[in-house]
């Protein structure tokens, strides 16, 4: 029944943002909230383990997918920054705030881990409509700190039973073997499965191989006490990059396909279920009297947002004496306000909200319901106003998308044309196709050109007779793999290079005609 009625509440609730302009992830919480005050649904609580085992691996595994790599090497320093520095530094500031407001330190200490993460899922489906650049950053910062938090929280939680703060070098080394685990673990599972796709052209199996790829990722590096969440993303990456030389036209449409359908209803399912906990974590508090619990929850909610604020305003003065090129290409008043603003928390944080023990060595941790609530209100306060001001805050800062996208999709249209028609003669020999069928091709691809020079719009081909149809499928490979090469060269993105690929395995599949089922 739970199934039925999260599906449901996803379909209609995306469907009522769209129409009404209300942004879906703010929209399925509230709708989560009110069913959590129906019976039948009043106890259904959101396991921990499920969202860090079975949700976040897939969320992460899809946004790795579908990130610009060249993004993250020209912006690597301020998503590090942004992902390790500044999770550290909100854990402090929430912490220090919480003690003065009479939590205990150890209780205050978790409750800064849990709130330092941004949330992948949110700013995926808040955070849109941005500059290339600028949302690229964002989501690496989302996918990245996930795993900075995890491991300061496994930190914290030690503090709830008395214990003390760990020196700087031993937590740095617990970082620093944590992060290296993880990205060793992403390469060993990325680099046995392109060995295996190397060998396999079948859209079944190679779709399940991709649904594994990353729970193996994940399940390695927990099993050698890394960061699965960066082993996860380390796989994404190195598939994204690898992908096009691997991975055949069937099964990439099948696979993204189903991570988009199944990503959709995953994030849609964790949104909803966050919603009703709402009840739940009002209910629940029992500690401190509620009066008290919403006003430090209010403060907490406050220094989360403030001191992402004051980072990303202050930060850009120490990023250019590091990093000289800062200089050249610097990020904007505007821009760092809208980064400021995109600093939304979600399932993580309430999962590992959800995860403090109940007691540790015996010691009862009395605080766990306040940290749950806090948690739960940092959330929807934060996703509640800034969410909805986002698209005020877009527009206030004018920044109109992705003006680069549309000439490097030209571009490379142009070049990919190009060298198919370089190739042409080569591959009509190899096909055998005489010089009617070469000449019929070679017309088509010069009014391609032709178009795309004036801006037209690109027709598909004619329907083609067998050689016909074996030489436009070589001349796909050769446009495949000039705008790998341009992505490579880094003359084009790797958004550019998926949306051209997308066109070309649709123009493939049909020339190869539908498969028939076994």
């Amino acid at each position: 029944m739970l199934l039925v009625v999260l599906a449901v509440t996803v379909i209609v609730g995306t469907t009522l943002g769209g129409r009404y302009r209300v942004a879906p992830p703010v929209l399925l919480i509230g709708m989560g909230a009110l069913l959590a005050l129906i019976p039948p649904l009043s106890h259904v609580v959101l396991d921990p383990e499920v969202v860090l085992l079975l949700f976040l691996p897939a969320i992460l595994y899809r946004e790795a997918l579908t990130t610009s790599l060249r993004e993250i090497r020209n912006n690597l320093l301020v998503i590090g920054l942004l992902a390790v520095v500044l999770v550290g530094l909100t854990a402090v500031t929430v912490s220090l705030a919480a003690q003065a407001l009479g939590v205990h330190p150890g209780a205050a200490w978790v409750l800064g881990a849990v709130l330092a993460p941004t949330d992948a899922a949110a700013v995926s489906g808040l955070a849109k409509r941005m500059p290339r650049r600028v949302l690229t950053t964002l989501r690496a910062e989302s996918l990245i700190n996930d795993g900075t938090a995890l491991v300061l929280f496994s930190v914290t939680v030690g503090l709830l039973a008395g214990g003390t703060v760990p020196g700087a070098l031993k937590l740095a080394g617990e970082f620093s073997l944590s992060f290296a685990g993880g990205i060793a673990a992403g390469l060993v599972v990325s680099g046995l499965v392109v060995l295996v796709r190397r060998h396999i052209d079948d859209p079944m199996r190679e779709g399940a191989l991709s649904v594994l790829t990353p729970f193996a990722a994940f399940t390695l590096a927990e099993q050698i006490h890394a960061s699965g969440v960066l082993a996860v993303v380390v796989a994404g990456l190195v598939l994204s990059y690898a992908g096009p030389r691997v991975i055949r036209a069937r099964s990439r449409l099948v696979a993204f396909a189903f991570w988009d359908l199944s990503t959709f209803l995953i994030n849609g399912a964790l949104f909803v279920l966050l919603g009703m906990q709402i009840p739940r974590a009002i209910r629940s508090v029992t500690s401190v009297s509620f009066g008290r619990a919403v006003v430090i929850a209010t403060v907490v909610t406050l220094v989360v947002v403030l001191t992402r604020a004051a980072w990303l305003l202050l930060s850009s003065y120490p990023i250019r004496v590091v990093n000289p090129r800062a200089k050249r290409q610097p990020a904007g008043i505007r821009i760092r306000v809208v980064a400021a603003w995109t600093g939304y928390r979600g399932a993580v944080s309430l999962a590992a909200a959800l995860a403090v023990p109940l007691s540790t060595h015996g010691h009862q941790v009395s605080e766990r319901d306040l940290i749950i609530f806090c948690t739960a209100t940092a959330i929807v306060a934060i996703m509640l106003v800034q969410g909805t001001t986002l698209p005020l805050i877009v527009r206030w800062a004018r920044l109109m998308g992705d003006p680069r996208r549309v000439e490097e999709v030209r571009q490379a249209r142009v070049r990919a044309g190009q060298a198919g028609l370089s190739a042409l003669p080569q591959i009509a020999e190899q096909v055998g196709a005489d010089d009617d069928v070469r000449d019929r091709v070679r017309t088509d691809y010069e009014a391609l050109l032709e178009d795309l020079s004036s801006a037209e719009r690109e027709e598909g081909p004619p329907r083609a007779s067998e050689r016909e149809r074996q030489l436009r499928l070589g001349l796909i490979e050769h446009k495949r793999r000039e705008i790998t090469r341009m992505r490579d060269a880094n003359e084009i993105d790797d958004v550019v290079l998926r949306e051209l690929q997308a066109a070309l395995d649709i123009e493939e599949v049909r020339l190869l005609g539908p498969e028939a089922p076994e």
